[in-house]
């Protein structure tokens, strides 16, 4: 039995237990489920996203402070289509798809990929705490916290960083501040070309402005090996979300429309692997792509599929579980001959924080040297 299942054991009529429980919350929960809500479901539509990221510091003897500065619209304009999913009154997913434009406001060819996702839970039993390269442990939280938790997922929605913390009440606009260990965001492997550090101790913090909304970092770049961290450098950064016109996003509508239902039940599988019930190990086995490039290989087959048909729904469902189960690391496992690469399971390419700057994801990652 889960975490979350223990959790909801004694509640046989859901339905039911959930309108006793919404009726019997004090008004400070109905507030802070309520605020984060809003917030979360008004970081969803169409917007142009602008990222920024440069080094302040160096943290270690000899390091030379990288003095360039990661600025992704210098010569195009980056754009997401984000949308909302509520699975139930406390929990809402942010799905993204990402595409570039020119300076004509044509969209690139070859551009538009399904980008991270965030998964955000009111007062979840427990998350995934990265603690390492290519590994997560399960972190219980407690019950009547308040707090919100933010599972930022990569390409095939697996694993990346997760935290846990209130939205504010105290502030002007909705904000949302958490510190966290995560994997070296794929700007830095793909566009940066930098093998020199795994790691991110980052902090974030949301600031949900209604019309647009921003996302800040305070990090510190970490070299993770022989079971310790060493500080690299600090860096400051930060992702704006302007929002446009949804008309404007039409390119990424397109392109999840046949996917999508492929994409939810890709959802609700991972879902069902990181139940709470055991730590998560993910290793590459040798000479195979990156796991988001076998999991694209699956979504190919079933693009404009019916995934209403029982029996394809259970083929697909099971070729998903196929591809998480040879790139995850159990004691006695056909992949334990993977490579153990600085960087974690697939050396992190697929860990898209930023967009690329000339290509997608999918194709830099698997070109880029790591």
């Amino acid at each position: 039995m889960t975490l979350r299942d223990k959790k909801a054991f004694a509640c046989l009529l859901p339905l039911a237990c959930a309108a006793v429980a919404s009726h019997s919350a004090p008004p400070a929960e109905h507030e802070a489920l309520g605020r984060g809500r809003a917030a979360v479901h008004g970081m969803a539509g169409c917007f142009l996203v602008d990222y920024n990221y440069v080094e302040t510091e160096s943290l270690r003897p000899g390091y030379v402070r990288d003095p360039r500065v990661y600025d992704v619209n210098r010569d195009k304009s980056v754009k997401e289509w984000i949308t909302a999913y509520a699975s139930s009154p406390r929990r809402v997913w942010l799905q993204r798809v990402l595409f570039i434009t020119d300076r004509h406001g044509a969209v690139r060819a070859g551009s538009v990929i399904k980008h991270q996702s965030e998964d955000w839970e009111y007062e979840a039993p427990f998350l995934y705490d990265f603690v390492a390269p290519g590994t997560w442990r399960v972190k219980e939280l407690k019950d009547g916290s308040g707090l919100w938790t933010r599972r930022v997922t990569n390409l095939d929605h697996g694993p990346r960083y997760q935290c846990a913390a209130g939205w504010k009440s105290d502030t002007g606009y909705a904000e949302w501040s958490c510190s966290n260990y995560a994997p070296i965001p794929g700007r830095e492997t793909r566009d940066m070309r930098r093998s020199d550090y795994n790691t991110l101790d980052r902090t974030t913090r949301i600031i949900a402005y209604g019309a647009s909304w921003l996302e800040r970092q305070e990090n510190v770049k970490t070299i993770h090996g022989g079971g310790e961290r060493s500080p690299l450098a600090r860096e400051t950064g930060k992702n704006w979300y302007v929002r446009l016109l949804d008309s404007e996003c039409a390119a990424a509508r397109a392109f999840a429309r046949p996917r999508q239902q492929f994409w939810d039940l890709l959802r609700e599988t991972r879902n069902g692997v990181l139940d709470g019930s055991a730590p998560f190990v993910e290793r590459a086995p040798a000479g195979e792509p990156p796991r988001f490039v076998r999991m694209q290989e699956v979504e190919r087959d079933y693009i404009a599929g019916d995934l209403a048909d029982p029996a394809a729904k259970t083929r697909a469902r099971e070729r998903i579980l196929e591809v998480i189960e040879a790139y995850r690391a159990r004691k006695g496992n056909s992949n334990r001959h993977a490579s153990h690469s600085a960087s974690g399971p697939d050396s992190q390419p697929y860990d898209c924080d930023c967009p690329p700057r000339e290509v997608p994801c999918s194709t830099a990652s698997r070109r880029s040297p790591h």
